[in-house]
């Protein structure tokens, strides 16, 4: 037994080399895919993790998406009127894309203005993604969804987007009527006060709407001027609307200018409805009054111009720090000269101790 011993184990020994030998090599060769497929499976695994905490958010805060075609570099302005944002905010989009978060902790509508100054609403929700998708050459005909509320108003858009004023103004109605106190429907109504029904021009006494003026592309003013009821520290506001291209509104914008060179008691604010940027700044030129202006080059096209029926230039519109009409017309020295005086000597009276 003894001497079978070292013969069987240098039988086995010696038969098995070669067959460990190449097991040594195949496992060599094979253990550098081994890893390399560790590694994609990782990676994958990493990558499906960042999409998926990519397509969430937390609790307590409100995200937007946008992916656009034909619209691959741009600036937005965002928005909101009731709490969602204390500031008007700057989207980029980089390659057609963006994406936005924000703090959120009670529901809030937003309201985007695009490089061409069409609006669109979004309504947002703690928690809630929101996907905007569409043609940049189309902007009137985004899809908007994410959750109930932004599926239905963009179902609603799409499907009287090329309805007349009237027929529109119909289709809200009955909406409402359908949907009482929904919240598209409540912001189809207030949209539907905003455009003034019939295209009417406001009154005298009557409240000026919410007013959102965005800054142009002539960069005179980086910041987005609210004019709204209810506004803190806010001062009696004159909107004057003329043009370059009309000698009489430029003629009266000069002496409205005079006229409210030394005032600090009104905030006037210009609307130009110019379409040349050199003929506008040109116009400009050397003046010390402070005030806002706006000139989107838009014509008759400027939203303001639209949402206020505004329909010859020069126009007024003076009203109170309440945002009350006090005044308005197309004369300067008939329809406002006298409102001014009034209302500049009663808030005198009212600050002398």
């Amino acid at each position: 037994m003894r001497s079978l011993l070292p013969s069987l184990t240098v039988g086995v020994g010696a038969s098995s080399l070669p067959s460990l030998a190449v097991g040594a090599r195949v496992g060599a060769s094979f253990l550098p895919h081994v890893r390399g497929w560790v590694r994609v499976l990782g990676a994958g695994f990493l990558f499906l993790l960042f999409l998926f905490l990519s397509a969430c958010t937390d609790s307590h805060s409100f995200r937007l998406r946008g992916d656009f075609q034909n619209l691959r570099q741009a600036d937005l302005f965002i928005y909101s009127t009731d709490g969602g944002l204390a500031y008007v905010d700057t989207i980029h989009i980089v390659e057609g894309q963006f994406d936005w978060q924000v703090p959120l902790d009670e529901e809030a509508t937003f309201y985007l203005i695009f490089p061409n100054f069409s609006q669109q609403t979004v309504f947002a929700r703690p928690g809630d993604v929101i996907k905007i998708q569409g043609d940049g050459g189309q902007l009137r005909a985004l899809s908007i969804k994410g959750s109930p509320d932004n599926d239905e108003l963009t179902r609603f858009r799409l499907a009287h987007l090329g309805d007349r004023p009237d027929s529109l103004r119909q289709a809200i109605e009955r909406y409402v009527k359908e949907n009482e106190g929904s919240r598209v429907s409540l912001h189809l109504m207030r949209q539907l006060t905003q455009q003034r029904k019939d295209g009417s021009r406001l009154r005298v006494g009557e409240v000026l709407p919410a007013i959102v003026l965005p800054p142009d592309s002539l960069q005179a003013s980086k910041d987005t001027l609210f004019i709204r009821p209810k506004q803190k520290d806010a001062r009696p506001v004159l909107l004057f609307f003329w043009a370059t291209w009309k000698r009489s509104s430029l003629d009266d914008f000069y002496l409205v200018r005079k006229a409210l060179r030394q005032n600090k008691e009104l905030q006037p604010v210009s609307i130009s409805l110019d379409y040349n940027a050199s003929t506008y700044a040109y116009s400009l030129r050397a003046d010390s009054i402070d005030f806002d202006r706006r000139c989107y080059r838009l014509i008759w096209d400027t939203p303001i111009v639209q949402q206020l029926a505004v329909r010859d230039i020069p126009y007024y519109i003076l009203a109170d720090a309440n945002r009350r009409v006090i005044a308005l017309g197309s004369d300067w020295k008939h329809d406002l000269q006298p409102a001014v005086d009034s209302l500049l000597n009663s808030r005198k009276d009212v600050q002398r101790p």
